[in-house]
């Protein structure tokens, strides 16, 4: 899939995983086309992967170009006049809205400063339509105060185009609880606006352009929903990476960086990092001098050195959330609050207990309790139904407790280092226990060895490894690949099938369509046809007119199954250098 917005994830071919939160994010956009979806907010900690997912979703629903105009918009976690707020806002909408149309991508890179540079440019695009909107958004930015009415114009302005041409728009808003934080009335900054998001009430109610809005401060996006905007969103929790597509990310992260793994370590990253598209992002990005991945001790050593050391990327991202979120509360009891409520993680404590134990017997009821929201919301404490928890999260507790614990020499060099030992015990015993689960790892490992094989090794000696296989068409030389991964089906497409190979070379040479099996047992003909349709799909979907389809199998194949290959043009290999690094 072409990518048209620029993802932040960098490479595309990184983002992995996140199936189930992607069909059901596009089951939600198609229903916009019928005015049956409700605006919806994703509710997640940061740095899971939430931006990822709405860019990826607006790239896929600008593709496909299927009834439904996606509009990203990002409020900046810094100080804005409303008048420039709602100008960047509008500006944002409307060359995003115009690249739609027109299908010129550049325009989504164009300058939101210049309301006549884009009056011009719908002139030009024969989108004259738009000119009306753009005159509404022409307000006296120069006077003393900005007129607050402009951000009705520039806040309803996709729905306004929606009715007037009759067409449907999905606002996907990011980080949507700063505009209650960062959007004043003057143009100082000094007054600040502290019930923005309350202009919404009737706005998120509009079936023909719905909102979708994330934020990475959990408990302000649920206060900001369910306080100014009660009923208007569904909201959807996003949860960390199941463990086989946080391995597959492992596998594409090492691929990629060219940075070793082993289907032990990539288990052990998995399980060390909980699912944390971040966390597992820093192991392979760790300034850690003796980094090793491809060894149970080095990953462990890697991930103490993320966690306990002030120049670990986990630690510093933690850190400057902490620091933000503790400046923000500003209260000399919440740093002890949140230590107490870390160490006994594992049970629910009462305010009475916290008053009793830290010394606030003193406190009125009502002020702990403000207190205790103060930390709900900005994510570093849990409250379930009037009792309270420490988040959690392993490594958000790993790095409090580093930071502010009172035995921190203790804690660096004795009790974390004991935890990450029996973590690794566990996880061992874990891994040696669940034969199928190590046969999985095993596969997606031979894939991952394959894949580097074919992207880095193969189009340099092609004799050599055409030696490998049989049935390759005379002219087949291995190419330069563009792309090499693994292939799932478009969200909701049907049949849904997923490809361990596709390497996609340029035009007039043989891309390749893989099966990879490194398991007991010989292939057999049942799994042949069932690969060859989705072959045939993956084939159809890529427009591919030059493909080879092929078939690695560690421990061979039936008779019949290489005659069935033979019969139908299918390749096959079972040379176990492929698959060794």
């Amino acid at each position: 899939m072409k990518i048209y917005l620029k993802e932040r994830i960098g490479n595309p071919e990184l983002f992995t995983g996140r199936k189930r939160e992607m069909n059901h994010l596009l089951h939600w956009a198609g229903g916009i086309k019928d005015e049956l979806s409700k605006s919806k907010a994703i509710i997640s900690r940061r740095k899971t992967g939430k931006t990822a997912i709405m860019e990826r979703l607006y790239n896929i629903i600008f593709h496909r170009n299927d009834g439904v105009i996606p509009f990203y918009y990002e409020i900046k976690e810094t100080d804005q006049w409303i008048c420039h707020f709602a100008r960047d806002f509008f500006l944002t909408f409307i060359y995003q809205y115009i690249a739609f149309k027109t299908r010129k991508t550049e325009y989504l890179k164009y300058s939101t400063n210049n309301l006549e540079t884009a009056r011009k440019t719908a002139i030009n695009e024969n989108l004259d339509y738009l000119v009306p909107l753009i005159d509404d958004m022409n307000t006296d930015y120069d006077g003393p105060a900005g007129d607050v009415t402009v951000w009705d114009v520039a806040r309803e302005a996709p729905e306004t185009i929606a009715v007037l041409q009759n067409e449907k728009v999905v606002q996907i808003v990011d980080e949507f609880q700063f505009i209650n934080r960062y959007v004043y009335r003057d143009r100082a900054c000094k007054n600040l606006i502290t019930n923005l998001s309350g202009s919404y009430l009737h706005t998120a109610e509009r079936k023909n352009a719905p909102l979708l809005i994330s934020g990475s401060w959990v408990g302000w996006l649920m206060y900001d929903v369910i306080t100014g905007l009660p009923g208007r969103f569904t909201v959807y929790p996003l949860g960390k990476m199941p463990e086989h597509e946080a391995v597959e990310m492992i596998f594409k992260y090492a691929h990629i960086n060219r940075i070793p793994v082993t289907p032990e370590s990539a288990h052990l990253i998995a399980r060390l990092t909980e699912g944390g598209p971040f966390y597992i992002s820093s192991m392979f990005e760790s300034l850690f001098p003796d980094r090793d991945l491809s060894t149970e001790q080095g990953v462990m050593k890697t991930f103490e050195f993320e966690t306990l050391n002030y120049n670990g990327l986990i630690n510093k991202v933690w850190m400057e959330y902490l620091y933000s979120a503790f400046s923000r509360i500003n209260d000399v009891f919440a740093k002890n609050i949140v230590l107490y409520l870390s160490k006994n993680r594992n049970r629910k404590v009462t305010r009475k207990e916290l008053k009793e134990k830290l010394g606030m017997t003193e406190m009125s009821d009502m002020d702990l309790e403000k207190k205790l929201s103060a930390l709900h919301r900005c994510d570093i404490i849990e409250e379930h139904e009037g009792f309270y928890t420490g988040v959690q999260d392993n490594i958000f507790d790993k790095v409090f407790r580093r930071t502010f614990g009172p035995d921190i020499d203790r804690f660096v060099t004795k009790e974390a280092p004991d935890e990450y030992e029996r973590l690794l015990r566990d996880v061992q015993r874990r891994y040696k226990s669940l034969e199928g689960e190590y046969n999985r790892f095993k596969g997606a490992f031979a894939e991952y060895v394959m894949i580097q094989h074919l992207r880095f090794d193969a189009y340099k000696d092609s004799s050599h490894y055409t030696s490998m296989f049989g049935n390759l068409p005379n002219d087949f030389q291995f190419a330069k690949y563009e792309t090499v991964w693994s292939y799932y089906s478009p969200p909701l497409h049907t049949p849904e099938f997923q490809i361990d190979i596709f390497a996609r070379a340029p035009d007039n040479e043989y891309s390749l369509i893989g099966e990879v099996k490194n398991r007991k047992g010989k292939y057999a003909i049942k799994e042949a046809e069932n690969f060859i349709r989705s072959a045939n799909e993956l084939m159809k979907l890529e427009g591919l007119e030059k493909a080879v389809v092929f078939v690695f199998s560690v421990n061979g194949f039936f008779n019949n199954t290489l005659d069935y290959f033979k019969q139908h043009g299918l390749a096959w290999a079972s040379d176990r250098r492929l698959i060794t690094k």
